[in-house]
């Protein structure tokens, strides 16, 4: 096996050793080291695409309850407000009425992502 010339290309040997700082290092271990970190990265990048990313509908239908639960607190806290007696009844119809109706559209919506 001793007998039988490397294949190698001769512009690629000369530019190897007469490059200044390439002729120091041994071009073998160079590509072993290349390949493992080109392998690394690859599985690296593979495993991070692996994470899955939420869904729109997923997040639209989480961001709709929690609207609803925010409607539904300030509704009881006008509740609470307007038998305290710091809201005079058109307001607290007003109010209401603004509530109820964003709660029914929040709903309505709702029942797209349940059916």
């Amino acid at each position: 096996m001793g007998e039988i010339p490397a294949f190698h290309p001769e512009w690629l040997v000369t530019f190897w050793l007469t490059t200044p700082g390439l002729n120091l290092l041994n071009p073998h271990y160079l590509l072993i080291f290349i390949a493992i970190f080109t392998l690394g990265m690859y599985f690296f990048r593979k495993q991070r695409v692996a994470v899955q990313v939420p869904d729109e509908d997923e997040k639209r239908f989480k961001h709709l309850l929690m609207k609803k639960t925010v409607i539904e607190k300030q509704v009881d806290e006008l509740e609470e407000s307007r038998k305290q007696g710091s809201l005079t009844e058109e307001k607290y119809e007003q109010k209401a009425k603004e509530l109820e109706k964003h709660l029914d559209q929040v709903k309505k919506e709702l029942l797209h992502y349940t059916l």
